[in-house]
């Protein structure tokens, strides 16, 4: 019995802060490990001039890849991730517009694309 606790007593401090590091490591590299996340979604238009009518928009969706934090990227809500165009920019007939996304959401992330990085939007003037 005597030997047993010799073992584990033994330079009990340097085990101690040993045990202390290890787990600072892993939680070090737990806490900086990448992660992408793919989703698709649908393009807005904000805002737009109210003499245009917004015939159609193509494509409707597109994918977004963002990559960030594991455990922070766990926390977003995808759903709440708005992609929209520049509405001032639309003239009547057809529009060829950067994609953007609202960044409030995802400050933390960076975007690895976007997909396609353009949309057709089709306008037409309000009779």
């Amino acid at each position: 019995m005597e030997k047993i606790k010799g073992i584990f007593l033994n330079n009990l401090p340097l085990k101690i802060l040993s045990l202390l590091v290890a787990f600072l490591l892993w939680l070090n590299i737990t806490s900086t490990q990448k992660a992408r996340v793919e989703f698709y979604s649908d393009v807005e238009i904000k805002p737009y001039p109210k003499d245009l009518i917004i015939e159609q928009i193509q494509p409707e969706k597109v994918l977004i890849i963002i990559e960030g934090p594991k455990n922070a990227l766990s926390n977003v809500n995808i759903s709440q991730i708005q992609t929209y165009v520049d509405g001032f920019k639309l003239k009547e007939g057809e529009n060829l517009l950067p994609v953007e996304i609202s960044k409030d959401l995802i400050k933390n992330f960076k975007i690895i694309s976007i997909y396609p990085d353009r949309v057709l939007v089709y306008a037409k003037k309000r009779k």
